[in-house]
């Protein structure tokens, strides 16, 4: 939808207005207990993971229903590395944390992982993926990788939550410098990066309230425009770099409701008050300031509820920018709990990762027979479908392993990895759900990267499980650990050996494993976080 602006004398704000706005949030954003979140009765910020148990048990005894039991050492390494590492576990890690018998292995695990530099690669891609539009196809790759730099150093360096949004907001200059690429993507519309930004920082989606109120929440089209107004300065120049755009601040640039000369003021929502005045009159500093402050109800919600969704594949406000109201939530309790404990923590993130993963919740089993509980209830873990990332990493670490120097050096194996995911990718997918069809598994299992893992000529494992150390069956436990991080049943051992040893297949031993790995790396389990 086309929108109009009204320009009044050009006044350029290129300078870096990232510096003042963090100095603000230093003074006002890291609060104390805020009430604004409701805290809920009886409280204890000091034992998170306590108390996330607890208010999850509360309502499933509400409910009668009784949660399953605890996930095994296979399932649970299996499951954190894929979370917090993006990656299955290599081999010999899950070997190792097999054989240790201390009762404290689980929550040193999650503390090493969490403090990794693999933690922070896998939230950089995850958050590249949700900041950028859903034709990121489209989006120059150097710049999505300028992205992943700079949000992988803000993770490495467990930048604050509401530090990291702040520089992410009121950043400038060319896209090659990382979040510029957030404004650039959608040409610096203050429609379509209100839109963007209110569904990705605070959880609320009022995209339809820009041509009529909210049809189902208290939004109405003033709403929208006076937020859309914290982008109007918005402009997008040229540097001397080709192709590479530089965003900047344009004093007295505004914002006009559609089909109207109507100037629009910006406002917070579900403010009534307008915003506190900037010295230098920027927007988006504005809006920064007030992100993180405590009359902000949405900001510290929305950021608890993706990291639940994150862990769990679904939020406690499902789906995760329709958090209009927090009585929406599975657990209203629950989430105001763990707002409360992300502003106590300073928007620590890595923190409320650390709680949840320690809980009894996150770590029950997702094997069941039967009917399954809801997903809802929390009573069971339920598997997610592995990211197109997660999946190609997976199977390049533990299966292909041996990288053809030449590919490596001319940076193939990465192209490889991206049309694999460009492939295999639904934007609107959610890791409850298996999007894909026909074409995608065809081109899974005859895929190129499906012949690198399976030909004993490029395959890692092949050559690995060829020492002559081992007898067939440790060879099949190695297929098993790599592919899906676990030892294999005793049935499934004994059919792959008769495989193995049947005279009527006109096939070598190589050939052989090749086709095992085949089977294991194409089996739904393999595509699964349990």
């Amino acid at each position: 939808m086309a929108n109009r602006f009204a320009s009044s004398t050009p006044l350029s704000a290129r300078a870096s207005i990232t510096s003042f706005a963090l100095a603000i949030l230093t003074a006002t954003g890291a609060m104390a207990q805020s009430s604004q979140v409701g805290v809920p009765p009886d409280s204890d910020l000091a034992i998170p993971l306590v108390m996330i148990d607890r208010l999850l048990d509360q309502k499933l005894e509400s409910e009668s229903q009784t949660p399953v039991g605890q996930s095994n050492d296979a399932e649970f390494c299996r499951r954190l590395w894929l979370d917090l590492a993006g990656v299955a576990p290599p081999v010999w890690e899950l070997r190792s944390f097999l054989a240790d018998e201390s009762d404290d292995k689980r929550s040193r695990l999650i503390d090493r992982l969490l403090h990794s530099p693999r933690f922070a690669d896998h939230m950089a891609t995850r958050y590249t993926n949700s900041l950028l539009p859903g034709d990121v196809e489209s989006v120059p790759q150097p710049d999505v990788e300028a992205l992943q730099r700079w949000l992988r150093q803000a993770f490495l360096e467990n930048k604050p939550y509401d530090h990291l949004v702040g520089a992410f907001l009121t950043a400038g200059g060319g896209t090659d410098t990382g979040p510029a690429i957030f404004y650039t993507s959608r040409e610096a519309d203050p429609i379509k990066v209100a839109s963007a930004t209110s569904r990705l920082f605070l959880g609320i989606g009022i995209d339809c309230a820009q041509c009529h109120d909210h049809p189902f929440a208290d939004w109405n089209q003033n709403d929208f425009w006076s937020f859309a107004a914290f982008f109007s300065q918005l402009e997008l120049g040229e540097n001397a770099m080709p192709n590479n755009r530089v965003v900047e601040d344009r004093i007295g640039k505004e914002l006009t409701l559609m089909d109207t000369d109507q100037i629009i003021q910006p406002r917070y929502l579900g403010s009534d008050e307008p915003p506190e005045p900037d010295p230098e009159n920027l927007r988006r500093r504005q809006l920064t300031i007030w992100l993180a402050s405590r009359s902000n109800p949405y900001f510290a919600t929305a950021a608890v509820n993706r990291v639940w969704a994150h862990l769990f594949g679904r939020g406690l406000v499902n789906p995760i920018d329709e958090i209009d109201s927090i009585e929406h939530a599975s657990h209203p309790q629950l989430l105001r709990y763990l707002s409360a404990y992300l502003i106590e923590e300073r928007f620590d993130l890595r923190k409320v990762y650390r709680a949840i993963a320690n809980t009894r919740a996150y770590q029950r089993t997702s094997r069941f027979d039967g009917l399954r509980p809801p997903q809802n209830s929390y009573a069971i873990m339920h598997p997610k479908t592995l990211s197109p990332e997660q999946y190609f990493d997976s199977l390049r670490q533990n299966i292909i392993r041996r990288l053809d120097p030449v590919l490596s050096e001319t940076g193939m194996i990465d192209l490889q990895r991206q049309r694999f995911v460009q492939r295999m990718r639904d934007r609107g997918a959610t890791p409850m759900d298996y999007p894909h069809g026909v074409v995608q598994v065809l081109g899974m299992i005859n895929g190129p990267e499906m012949m690198l893992a399976t030909t004993d000529s490029s395959s890692g494992i092949i050559a690995a499980i060829e020492a002559p150390f081992l007898d067939d069956r440790q060879r099949i436990e190695a297929l098993f650990l790599a592919s899906l991080s676990r030892p294999p049943t005793e049935a499934e051992s004994k059919r792959f050996l008769d495989y193995l040893t049947d005279d009527s297949i006109n096939a070598s031993k190589p050939q052989r494993w090749g086709d095992l790995i085949w089977v294991l790396a194409n089996s739904a389990e393999s595509f699964v976080c349990p």
